[in-house]
């Protein structure tokens, strides 16, 4: 099973213990390659769309994971039993989708883990997730057809984050590779460029754009000491 690099690194959050679902799963290549790694994992994949589902059907028929990997119609949550899981997959969707999903707190009371890939807004991503109750536990950015993504792994948990960690990412920030580097260094000369087109009586927009440029260059090379999210 061949599956794109995005998809593989997703798979590096995910344990042979975890009871899942992936929601929104499209075609399921990436719960096949998930069964083939793990040999005891079974998994719950959904999707809203149907004939994503008829995809995702097909390819497990192909692969032969029926008894592994059971696919289910329906919208987010709904379709589960809070007791059938306690990990959460999402990846490629906007915040606000995932925002909607995340907030049916009845079928989360025994969720534990909750592995994001958000196509936008990973910071309010970061800070909603944070204030249902789970902590920033694993992070990777991943370039996938000229693209980067962040993937986030959420455990239940509190923990202490400074601004820059919640905008950029802890586990990233101690962890900067190459693709820190180069993200964040376009995003430096984007909000460059952005700030000298903002008229002057646009100041709250001119203000925000400099702090932003004063946070990238700042995450560049130190780490700001740590204060409770909630105060933010």
């Amino acid at each position: 099973m061949k599956i794109s690099d995005r998809l593989k690194s997703i798979s590096e959050f995910i344990d042979e213990k975890d009871k899942l679902i992936d929601i929104g799963c499209d075609h399921a290549l990436l719960d096949i390659y998930l069964c083939e790694q793990y040999k005891d994992l079974k998994i719950i994949a959904s999707d809203i769309h149907e004939g994503a589902l008829k995809n995702a059907i097909n390819n497990v028929d192909k692969y032969k994971m029926n008894d592994r990997i059971d696919l289910r119609l329906g919208d987010g949550l709904q379709i589960v039993n809070s007791d059938e899981i306690d990990t959460i997959l999402i990846s490629g969707m906007g915040f606000y989708t995932i925002k909607d999903i995340l907030s049916n707190k009845i079928k989360m009371e025994n969720v534990k883990k909750i592995v994001v890939q958000s196509n936008t807004d990973v910071v309010k991503l970061r800070k909603f997730v944070i204030k249902l109750g789970f902590k920033i536990v694993k992070e990777k950015l991943v370039k996938d057809n000229e693209i980067i993504y962040t993937i986030i792994e959420f455990g239940k948990g509190e923990e202490k984050y400074s601004y820059d960690e919640i905008y950029f990412g802890p586990r990233i920030l101690e962890n900067k590779d190459e693709l820190f580097y180069e993200y964040y260094s376009k995003k430096l000369l984007k909000y460059e460029n952005l700030l000298l087109q903002i008229p002057k009586y646009e100041l709250k927009s001119k203000l925000h754009h400099k702090y932003l440029i004063k946070i990238i260059r700042r995450a560049l090379t130190t780490k700001e000491k740590a204060i409770d999210v909630k105060e933010k």
